[in-house]
């Protein structure tokens, strides 16, 4: 066998290596969720926030957590962060729940009680059954422009997606990446995985185009996951209405101690006016 023969296999071993471990690691290494099913007693949230279970578009049962809106109220369909369950995560918004706003927050597959593989695709789906279905979910009816979407994280990632292709009032992102990519990117070692991933990558920057809604982008000054540089970024490619809002103390995962309920609350008031009055 020649040098160039044994070269060429040894690039083809590598490019198979790289291309396998990456597989892996979109499949099964990216998302981090505690699969042990829970409730909304064991978070110490009130009794009226409930446990559903709705049909995603390929027929897989989803759970959601939801608390009902009070009258007149918008309700913010919420989508969580990576590494965190849905209850602290409902947790940390405990304070619009009290101010009567209502709260669905979708329940990722293999995350908690729901079944099922994480990926972008499946949360996707899940993400659009669960706004198709919300009226019957709720009982009620629920305008477009009474429906705000909140996205923390890797969830503003999934949200970014589902606010370019259904309606919505108001939009918010808190401690959203500018492409997630970047920040595996920097976990590991600068290897160039914005040109090597092929899914899992929630491009929020090219989804912002697509949104018409108001936005609302919040950020930790101090975030060390995903720094604020991206961020304001991230607003500059922002197409209009949009606001932003950084928060000096805050880190990535600690916002809701730095001010984050009050942006959202006057964030809501001003773009739902006619729904908070």
């Amino acid at each position: 066998m020649g040098v160039v023969q044994i070269v060429l296999g040894v690039l083809a071993f590598a490019a198979v290596t790289i291309a396998g471990g990456i597989w892996a690691f979109q499949n099964y290494g990216m998302y981090r969720f505690d699969p042990e099913p829970n409730s909304p007693a064991e978070f110490g949230l009130p009794s009226t926030v409930r446990v559903v279970t709705y049909t995603s578009e390929d027929g897989a049962p989803i759970h959601a957590w939801i608390a009902d809106p009070a009258a007149g109220l918008p309700v913010i369909l919420s989508f969580y962060g990576n590494q965190s369950s849905i209850g602290g995560s409902m947790g940390r918004l405990s304070s619009l729940m009290e101010a009567g706003y209502g709260i669905v927050m979708m329940e990722y597959r293999g995350s908690g009680g729901t079944a099922g593989k994480p990926s972008a695709a499946n949360f996707a789906r899940d993400a659009r059954a669960l706004y198709d279905q919300i009226d019957t979910l709720l009982g009620q009816a629920i305008h477009p422009d009474r429906r705000a979407l909140y996205g923390f994280s890797l969830g503003a990632g999934v949200a970014s997606q589902l606010a370019g292709e259904r309606n919505f009032g108001a939009v918010i992102f808190e401690a959203a990446p500018y492409r997630t990519c970047l920040f595996y990117e920097d976990r590991y070692f600068g290897i160039p995985l914005c040109r090597l991933m092929w899914s899992e990558r929630y491009d929020i920057v090219d989804h912002l185009r697509n949104i018409k809604a108001p936005k609302l982008l919040v950020h930790g000054r101090l975030d060390r996951s995903l720094p604020v540089e991206r961020a304001r970024r991230l607003f500059q490619e922002a197409p209009e209405p949009k606001k932003y809002v950084e928060l000096s103390g805050g880190g990535h995962a600690d916002l809701h101690e730095y001010g984050l309920i009050p942006a959202i609350e006057t964030f809501l008031k001003e773009q739902l006016r006619l729904a908070v009055q």
